[in-house]
Formats: structure tokens, sequence, C-alpha cells
């Protein structure tokens, strides 16, 4: 990858022994705009695909090994041939205590999920891990990323360390970044079933509704409230068209061209964003106006 980061190029792996909760996460990675998810059952299945197909990210569940369940996290950062010992890792786990969260940074995760997740969730924490990923770090006693927590506004002190060239960009720079790239990926593939729709069609139809209410609800969680409104509101017209003759295929694709452009509008653009959000409401309206 290259340039800005995008969710929908990575490949990433689920490795977890139950099949449910590999079947879900790789559910919720689809979900999050991932369009390349392997999953394995053991461990040596995992150590497979990441020699042959080197993911860009790992999410496992404290996997059962001869010298502990989180040596599977050590044996993929200490592996001599094990193409990129740095590939981020984050444990997908019920586990809830704080010890196992700890234990699991101590092995070397970059980040711990309890189950259940979203795709909001995930997608924010990828690309955390995944777009900046923080310096690797291998010593005699641990290999892994970086540990030192998140500096703190308070802090006075000086930034020894070479990546501290970079302290000016601030947090929430860094979360407008990934909140920018996970709207991008739900409209893409909400876009793919726009463009796909044909008249009289109840199965693209299905598809169109499904990932409206995918985008909807990821707007939702990232807090966008100008491609939530404009995504409810193709969500109320395809509600009210149904799948009838009343569908028109060009008025959702004209609606998906807006909320495109909604994405890819900064949030520091308020007015213009809140501006064409009402204006999908006023199209919804017209369209939906029983005919005098």
């Amino acid at each position: 990858m290259s340039g800005a980061f995008d969710i929908t190029e990575i490949t990433a792996l689920v490795v977890d022994a139950n099949f449910y909760y590999r079947k879900t996460a790789h559910g919720v990675l689809r979900l999050a705009g991932i369009r390349k998810v392997l999953t394995a059952e053991t461990v040596e299945e995992a150590l497979d695909l990441i020699q042959r197909l080197k993911p860009n990210v790992m999410l496992t569940e404290w996997m059962p090994g001869p010298l502990g369940e989180l040596e599977f996290i050590r044996q993929v950062r200490q592996g001599e041939d094990i193409p990129n010992r740095a590939m981020p890792i984050l444990v997908l786990s019920s586990r809830r205590r704080q010890l196992d969260v700890e234990a699991a940074r101590a092995a070397g995760a970059d980040g711990y999920l309890m189950k259940p997740v979203s795709a909001a969730s995930v997608a924010i924490k990828i690309a955390n891990v995944v777009g900046r990923p923080r310096p690797f770090i291998a010593t005699a006693t641990y290999s892994g990323p970086c540990r030192r927590r998140k500096r703190t506004p308070a802090y006075a002190g000086p930034f020894r360390r070479l990546t501290d060239l970079h302290a000016e960009r601030t947090a929430s720079d860094m979360d407008e970044d990934v909140r920018a790239a996970l709207r991008r990926a739900r409209v893409a593939a909400l876009t793919r079933d726009a463009l796909a729709l044909k008249t009289d069609d109840p199965a693209g139809a299905r598809a169109v509704y499904a990932s409206s209410l995918e985008l909807r609800a990821m707007a939702e969680e990232i807090a966008d409230a100008a491609l939530s409104l404009g995504a409810n509101e193709l969500v109320r017209y395809l509600e009210a068209a149904g799948v009838t003759d009343r569908l028109d295929p060009e008025a959702v694709r004209t609606h998906v061209q807006a909320l495109f452009q909604l994405a890819h509008l900064p949030s520091v653009l308020t007015k213009e964003r809140e501006d064409l959000a009402v204006s999908l409401r006023t199209m919804v309206d017209k369209k939906l106006k029983p005919a005098a």
C-alpha cells in the first residue's frame, strides 16, 4: 500500500479455533470494507497463510499451545521464517480482565478488542495499527510494537525519540483520517451495489438496502451526523418504494453519488456537508410525494 490508508486494499487474517467466531469475525471485517479476509482454525494453518500470503493484519483469539495461550503471538514476533514479524496483531477475545489485556501487550500484540465487536470499531482499530504502525522493538526479552503509552497533553518535557518529530500531528487529526477512510470504504461498497441495480431487480434492491443500513449504522457509530442523515434518507426511500416499479435505479444512483460526495468532503466543511444531506431529504420528499 502507498499513500493514504485504504482499508479496502488490505488483507486480514482471522485465527480462531471456534468456527462460529471465525465466521462472525469474517463477516464483521467484510462489513468494515476489507475485501480479502483469510481464516485459520489452527496455529499451523495461520503460520502457513502468514508465510505464503503475507496478510497486512492479524486478529487472533488466545490460541492453545504447549508454552501458553499467547505463545502464538510470540512465535510470530520472533520467528526467523516469518516474512513480516512487525505485522500488526490484534487480540480479539471474550476475556475482559485487565490482566489479560496487559498479558497480550506483553506478548507483542498491538491492540485488544473484546467480543462482540462492531464493523466500525474493528475498522477504526485496524486503521490505527495498519495506517499508523508504531515502531517495532526487538530485544532479548520483548519483540513487538513500541509499548510507550499515548502522550498526555500535560506532558511538558523533551521528546527524545526520532519518531517524535511528527508530534505536531494531533490525535484529532489522526482520528479524522480513520473516519474518512471508514466513510469512503462503506460508500464504495454501496456504490458497487447501486451501479449493479436494475429495474425489477429484487435481489439488487435488497443488496442496496443492506448496504444502506450498514452505511447508516457506521455513520452513527463514528458520529458523522451529515452522512447518517444522507444514508437514512436513502433507507427511507428504499423502504417506501419497496421491490416495486416505484423503485427508480437512476434515483438510487443519484442519491448514492451525493453520498459519495459527502463521504469525501472533510468533516471541517460542516455547513457544506449539512446542506448536501438536507438536499437529499428534500429530494426523497419530492420523489415520494403522491402524484396529483
